[in-house]
């Protein structure tokens, strides 16, 4: 399903190709952290799209590929506070590990009402 957004910067483009000097081309904003986790844009989260965001984001952040996060990998991500309480054995990495059992409580504290996704209004609630 093309996303009305692709349209948009699509033909954005397009026309910035037709008519260089007249068009100024700027990239369309970055979705937000729920409609990027909401794979399926139904409007609901659940763990395994929950899962899939985590997953994506230790892939952008492992800028050395090493299979686990260093503090200064996390220096620039949106809340680099919850290192400490992620980093179970505080050996200043965050391994996968660490990261499944915070994700499994995170999102349970997400699912306010439990029934096993977390909507849009649940998520607001925990920024």
């Amino acid at each position: 399903m093309i996303k009305p957004a692709c349209v948009t910067l699509g033909l954005a483009l397009g026309l910035a190709c037709a008519a260089p000097a007249a068009a100024q081309v700027t990239a369309a904003p970055a979705p937000d952290r729920f409609d990027a986790a909401d794979t399926n844009d139904d409007g609901k989260v659940d763990r395994a799209e929950y899962d899939g965001f985590v997953a994506e984001l230790v892939l952008l952040y492992d800028v050395d590929r090493d299979g686990r996060l260093s503090r200064t990998e996390l220096a620039s991500a949106r809340d680099p506070s919850k290192f400490d309480t992620i980093d179970a054995n505080h050996d200043g990495f965050i391994t996968l590990q660490e990261i499944d059992a915070y994700s499994a409580s995170d999102f349970a504290v997400l699912d306010a009402n439990k029934d096993g996704v977390v909507d849009r209004a649940e998520s607001k609630r925990q920024q």
